[in-house]
């Protein structure tokens, strides 16, 4: 089996291969310029774990303050969003070359599980990371039997 040297096209189409083509430009420029999608694809990674006692959301939200975070709980259903506009400042110095990340609004829902307390759900923000702790509610035991004597 022989092989062969991948090579520049002689045909004038642009090369998977090439760095400097207008393929290498379309995959390595972000969607937004392209389509305005930047909102759909701007939802912050969440890892949600459970123990026996609690249940855990930890959202990564870089860049933003605790007072651009709002979580809602209605219904059963805990919503946490953001909305965040860049600053004056960054609008007016200079030009970005390049620009993957943005600030824009962002939404994410939560059915809480029916086990849990509601009225204990706890926030914490700290460097970067938005924890929610969910405590469980105390499961009420059944009553063990009770044998009744005939008289």
């Amino acid at each position: 089996m022989d092989t062969r040297a991948i090579s520049k096209p002689k045909n004038g189409w642009p090369s998977m291969f090439e760095n400097s083509g207008w393929l290498d430009r379309f995959f390595n420029t972000p969607i937004d310029e392209f389509v305005n999608m930047g909102k759909v694809m701007n939802r912050p990674p969440v890892n949600a774990k459970e123990t026996d006692r609690i249940y855990g959301l930890t959202i990564a939200t870089p860049g933003l303050e605790k007072n651009d975070i709002k979580i809602e709980i209605k219904e059963g259903v805990m919503t946490i969003s953001s909305e965040k506009e860049m600053d004056e400042q960054e609008k007016t110095e200079g030009r970005y070359n390049r620009r993957e990340y943005n600030y824009s609004s962002w939404s994410r829902s939560f059915m809480l599980p029916e086990d849990c307390d509601e009225s204990k759900i706890l926030a914490e923000y700290d460097n970067g990371e938005l924890k929610i702790t969910i405590p469980k509610k105390e499961v009420e035991k059944p009553a063990t039997a009770k044998t009744i004597s005939i008289s």
